[in-house]
């Protein structure tokens, strides 16, 4: 008999093992193929179904787990995750974080694939192959729905082991439950993360007899209607997890869940449950085996407490950032008596009642009170909990004074909202093993004898922001991990660690520590952890070479000497971790034994001479991560050995090392680096063509500011993970090759700006949806923007300034809804601002600069009032005046100069607090400058140069404490200049100067519009950029009608940089306090009708540049040339006639009057006119007619030329507009 079983046992084999394939069934391994290109953006970090060789046995893959004697497929993990989830979910004990809420970073991930990905349709048909299926997971596929006929009804019979089935975080509709109607076999059945509303029917459910845990969390339900129950009998009746977090259900959703007798955990949280929860008694609820209640961020008061008295067995309650403001009865927390678990944050519960009595709840082990207004005597009421484990306390008030009790307590978390002291009186909390405290000052009396310390089971102690007194620490003899951060202690504290000798972390940072490291370090051979950063330490780290135990090191942001060898620490033979970045680097001697650690992480950024790359990195096998930025190597190459060596690198940083020559790719291929930065170098000749191929896995690769030269080569489209990919700053030329922009389907940030890229930017062969960020700018792009990026809906900053550009700003701008930067300036588009501009809603800086755009302001630009941070319309012919309802009230840079706006100053500006440039210049502004110019209190730049303003210069300009340049030249102004005019040197850029922030994937990108300033100085109209801006300050209030004499407050302006007074009609005495101007660089007073000496103390202005006090009625004699007056010459007197002395010519005694010069006989030369003209004119014929040649037969030329031709006008026109005017009177 036995041996008729074996023969058919063999049989039953043989036949499987013709459907098997290495282990799994070839139809099974067939369908794993086909639901590949459903799902092939399976997130990266994991093989994707088929990535590896078409014959691996398909159990093995990361994503598949199967029977081991069947080898049939039993659990099908698809979701778009970080987490395989092939162990089943526990049905009885889930885990509150991790069954019912997602991991943090696994939820950032599912909302960034939400955002880029479209919804689709599945057909669940594909999954009838896997008989045996028990688990399959498809969360955050975005599934729309199911297609027609082909929904997951079809697998209730044949998939009839199907026990879990996850589909959260799709885009489900109620019309999925009656497709899910059928699988009876289901356990666990997860939608949270959906678009259910529950409006529909949903008997759908009333087959499911065996569901046992259900999740419909993060949903839009209002109502469960009779899901639950209906006339027959109740529904679910075995369900024993039920999340319903994250709704909008109100105090109704009680009355349908009384039938749920086994329900053992549920979840209200995020609701709209209001006020208390009338529960009667056992009968109406009937949730008797009820263990777990989640009511946080509700809107419940405290009268929900009484009814809770009839869940028997609850052990868990949740009632975080509620309502229950006030007193809590302390008998209706008593009758909750199976209770282990509390947790009453952020109510503004004021304390127990009555005070005297003492919570009994005997089962209680953790308590969360944090975020209320207790005051010091919670303690007291909390005495009574005897086997209380874990107790939380944020934000308490006042001392802290714990006389008895807690015996059993062994975690306290506390942190003080103000005033707070921490009295210890012994014997206390002697079960504590866990302690932190932010924010105390101890009670030194109490704890300064080792005596009254009675912790001998505190292993771990955090204080942040805390006191500490001395000779506490030592007395800690069991502590093993010590964190200390803000708490300043001083340096006797450091010969306090050495005494600590069970320590396995140490945690100092951010403490203000000086001096060297002691010596008695070493006896620290427990250490495993060690962080010392951000202190002031210096000194070497030879005290640290004996912790042999040593696994983490972190010694950044110190002054500590680190030698590049690290040859102090080449016996530290567990050592992984290593930062010591921006302290002082030296070379030393290299030492040529190989050190006993293997590193996985490195960071030696900064600062230092490195001399060639340390001699240890080439007995390195195991590194993960390398930073060695911002030190200076003496090598002419990349480390490309150090890629070869370590096949496990991931991360690499190499930024501003100052390496030159070829960049070399590794051989063979690298296939785990993801992120590597080598920018800022000298890194020179052309980027290989086949490093796609090399590195192809690369996400992030930031290759710029290099002397890189050549084309961009096409292989980087075989990066399909690349993200981010910065070229910008280098000499390449060429157009962005086609494979690339249909290849790097992934890429979110591409940064080509400042090269010499031609042609066309993008062809119809485009796939990069998913751009967030385009940066195109200083390039030779020629042609219109390309339809092709109208698909990418995720594009939030778009810059292709800089570039030959021409035809109207495209439509479907407007459809891209996540545009938050648009720079085009600096391009020759043409026509009319589109009126859609208005309506995109988060556009926030606008750059359409030197162009030839033309027509009125749209109106549609009002609706930009909230958002609108930076507006620069300048050098294009708009015209007409600012539309009424334009009110930006959050802008912070204005540039409309050089256009033909006109009427007076408008209003739009008169709210907007946060500007800082206000540019009007080269206008047809008129009327008066408005008093409400006041209330720009972070004005630094006005500039309202030649336009039509008259009047006085208002008063109100000397509120504004800020201002750094002023220009009200070339207008009408008059009368008098107000003696409290001032302005201000900034020391240096201000935050709020359009600096906006960009942080991806844990790097940190930036990205600025950052506009010139064109401003007088020294009789030269230049434009400076706000970095040399900075250092600057002055005033320009030439050509205007301003009469009376120059303030002599002018003087109380230190850090006046020019003065520009010139052409108006001053009159009375030079100031002689003008002496005091100590930076002044340029002083312009000519043109005017001053009187008077030129001060002799001009002589100690030791920067002054330019010089001009011309065309005035001076008197006296010219000031000696000494020091900067030394430098200029009768130009800058010229026109005073009652001056006198060398540099003017003219003798301060009388003299005879110099005779007539005699007529001097003409030259002709000895050049034959005629034929010199002859010659001349057949040149000048013959270049024409090549000129006019070559731009006929190349069309980018002539497009080049008459673009130049065209800039040449326009800077000629300004030119003499502002220039050539003064010789004119203005």
């Amino acid at each position: 008999m036995e041996s008729k079983r074996l023969a058919m046992l063999l049989v039953v084999l043989l036949r499987l093992g013709g459907r098997l394939c290495e282990g799994c069934l070839e139809e099974e391994r067939t369908a794993l193929f086909q639901l590949k290109p459903f799902f092939s953006f399976i997130d990266v970090g994991f093989y994707s179904i088929g990535e590896k060789d078409s014959s691996s046995n398909c159990c093995e893959w990361k994503r598949v787990k199967c029977n081991l004697i069947t080898k049939r497929v039993t659990h099908l993990s698809l979701n778009v995750s970080n987490i395989i989830m092939f162990d089943d979910i526990t049905l009885l004990e889930p885990s509150w974080d991790d069954v019912i809420y997602p991991n943090p970073i696994n939820e950032m991930y599912h909302d960034s694939w939400r955002n880029k990905m479209k919804s689709w349709y599945l057909n669940a048909s594909l999954f009838l192959p896997f008989k045996e299926l028990h688990m399959l997971s498809l969360s955050g596929n975005l599934i729309a729905g199911c297609v027609h006929n082909e929904g997951f009804e079809r697998l209730s019979l044949e998939l009839n082991k199907l026990k879990i089935l996850d589909l959260s975080y799709n885009n489900f509709n109620d019309s999925i439950l009656s497709s899910l109607s059928e699988l009876s076999s289901l356990k666990s059945l997860n939608l949270a993360g959906n678009l259910l509303t529950g409006t529909n029917p949903v008997n759908e459910f009333k087959n499911l007899i065996n569901l046992e845990e259900l999740y419909l969390g993060e949903n839009n339900i209002k109502s469960l209607g009779s899901l639950f129950h209906e006339k027959k009998g109740p529904k679910l009746s075995k369900l024993e997890v039920l999340d319903l977090s994250d709704n909008m259900l109100n105090n109704s959703i009680f009355s349908s869940l009384g039938m749920l007798s086994n329900l053992k955990y549920l979840y209200l949280d995020y609701n709209k449950l209001e006020g208390r929860i009338h529960m009667k008694g056992k009968g109406e609820l009937g949730l008797i085996k009820l263990e777990v209640l989640a009511l946080n961020d509700n809107h419940l008061n405290r009268d929900v407490l009484p009814s809770l008295a009839a869940l028997p067995n609850l052990k868990s309650l949740y009632l975080d950032r509620n309502r229950l403001a006030g007193q809590i009865h302390i008998k209706d927390l008593n009758a909750l008596k199976s209770l282990e678990e509390l947790r009453l944050s952020s109510n503004g519960v004021t304390g127990f009642a009555p005070s005297q009595a003492e919570l009994r709840l005997m089962n209680l082990k953790v308590v969360d009170l944090s975020d209320n207004l207790f005051n010091n005597t919670i303690f007291s009421s909390l005495a009574g909990l005897s086997n209380l484990k874990t107790l939380t306390l944020w934000s308490v008030r006042g001392p802290i004074d714990i006389n008895g009790g807690l015996r059993n307590l062994e975690e306290l978390h506390m942190s003080c909202y103000s005033g707070c002291t921490f009295n210890l009186r012994p014997p206390l909390l002697p079960s504590l093993k866990t302690l932190y405290l932010k924010g105390f000052s101890f009670n030194l009396t109490t704890i300064a004898s080792p005596s009254h310390n009675k912790w001998q089971n505190l292993a771990n102690l955090t204080l942040e922001d805390s006191s500490l007194p001395l000779n506490f620490l030592p007395t800690l003899s069991s502590l093993k991990y010590l964190h200390l951060s803000s708490c300043y202690v001083n340096d006797n504290f450091m010969h306090d660690f050495c005494k600590m000798t069970n320590l396995r972390e140490l945690f100092i940072s951010g403490n203000n520590l000086k001096g060297s490291l002691p010596m008695c370090f070493s006896n620290l051979t427990s250490l495993e952890i060690l962080d010392l950063s951000f202190n002031d330490l210096s000194g070497n780290i030879s005290a640290l070479k004996s912790l042999a135990s040593l696994q983490w090191l972190d010694l950044s942001y110190n002054k500590l000497q680190i030698p590049s060898s690290l040859g102090y620490l080449f016996n530290l033979s567990k050592l992984q971790y290593l930062s010591a970045s921006n302290n002082i680097i030296y070379v030393d001697e290299m030492h040529s034994v190989a050190p006993r650690f293997q590193l996985r992480e490195i960071s030696l950024s900064c600062c230092g001479n490195g001399g060639s790359f340390p001699q240890f990195l080439n007995h390195q096998h195991d590194l993960v991560d390398v930073t060695l930025s911002h030190t200076h190597f003496k090598v002419n190459q990349f480390p490309f050995w150090l890629l070869e060596n370590n096949t496990n690198l991931k991360r690499l940083y190499l930024v501003n090392c100052s390496l030159s020559g070829p960049f070399q790719v590794p051989f063979p291929s690298h296939l785990v680096l993801e992120d590597l930065d080598i920018s800022n170098n000298f890194f020179s000749g052309n980027i290989p063509t086949e490093i796609g191929a090399r590195l192809p896995s690369l996400s992030s690769l930031n290759m710029s500011k290099n002397d890189f030269n050549g084309s961009i080569p096409s292989s980087f489209g075989d990066m399909s993970s690349l993200q981010i990919l910065d070229l910008s700053n280098n000499q390449l030329f060429g157009g962005i090759p086609e494979h690339l922009a249909w290849g790097c389907s992934s890429l979110e940030i591409l940064a080509l700006s400042n090269n010499t890229l031609q042609g066309p930017i993008f062809s119809s062969n485009f796939s990069l949806m998913s751009l967030s960020k385009l940066q195109l700018n200083g390039n030779n792009f020629s042609g219109m923007i390309p339809n092709a990026l109208s698909n990418c809906s995720f594009l939030g900053t778009l810059d292709l300034s800089n570039n030959y550009l021409f035809g109207k700003i495209p439509s479907w701008i407007e459809s891209m809804y996540s545009l938050s930067t648009f720079d085009v300036s600096r391009n020759q588009l043409s026509g009319r601002i589109p009126q859609w501009m208005g309506n995109t809603s988060n556009l926030g800086q606008i750059d359409v600069a030197d162009n030839h755009l033309q027509g009125l302001i749209p109106r549609a630009f009002c609706n930009l009032n909230r958002q609108l941070q930076f507006l620069d319309l300048s050098m294009n012919n708009f015209s007409g005046i600012l539309p009424s309802c334009f009110k930006p009230s959050n802008i912070e840079e204005v540039y409309l100069s050089k256009n033909m706006l006109q009427g007076p100053l408008p209003n739009a500006f008169r709210k907007s607090s946060f500007l800082v440039t206000l540019d009007l210049s080269y206008n047809h502004f008129s009327g008066h400058i408005p008093n409400w110019i006041s209330n720009l209190s972070q004005l630094s730049y006005l500039l309202l140069k030649r336009n039509h303003f008259e009047g006085e210069i208002p008063i109100q300009l000397c509120k504004l404490p800020h201002l750094s340049l002023i220009d009200l030249s070339l207008n009408n102004l008059s009368g008098g200049i107000p003696s409290c005019l001032k302005v201000t040197a900034l020391n240096k850029v201000p935050d709020n100067y359009s600096w906006i922030s960009y942080n991806y994937l844990g790097a940190n990108w930036s990205i600025s519009i950052e506009e010139s300033i064109e401003y007088t100085i020294k009789s030269r109209s230049d434009t400076y950029k706000k970095k040399i801006l900075q250092y600057m300050s002055g005033i320009d209030l030439s050509c205007n009608k301003l009469t009376g004499e120059i303030p002599h407050e002018i003087k109380n302006i230190l850090m006046l940089f020019t003065l520009n007074l010139s052409h108006n009609s001053l009159t009375g005495p030079i100031p002689r306090a003008f002496s005091n101007l100590r930076d002044i660089e340029s002083l312009d007073l000519s043109y005017n009708n001053l009187t008077g000496n030129i001060p002799p103390e001009f002589a100690l202005l030791h920067f002054l540049q330019y010089f001009n006090v011309s065309y005035n009625n001076l008197s006296g004699k010219t000031p000696e040339r000494i020091g900067q007056l030394g430098t200029f010459d009768e130009s800058s007197y010229v026109g005073n006639p009652f001056l006198c002395g060398s540099l003017v010519g003219k003798n301060c005694s009388p003299i005879a009057p110099p005779k007539a010069p005699s007529d001097s006989a003409k030259d002709h030369g000895f050049i034959d006119m005629d034929a010199f003209y002859a010659s001349f004119f057949a040149c000048y014929i013959v270049v024409l007619l090549c000129i006019g040649a070559v731009l006929y037969i190349n069309p980018y030329w002539r497009q080049a030329w008459f673009y130049y031709v065209q800039m040449t006008i326009n800077s000629c026109y300004y030119f003499v507009m502002d220039n050539l005017s003064r010789k004119f009177g203005c």
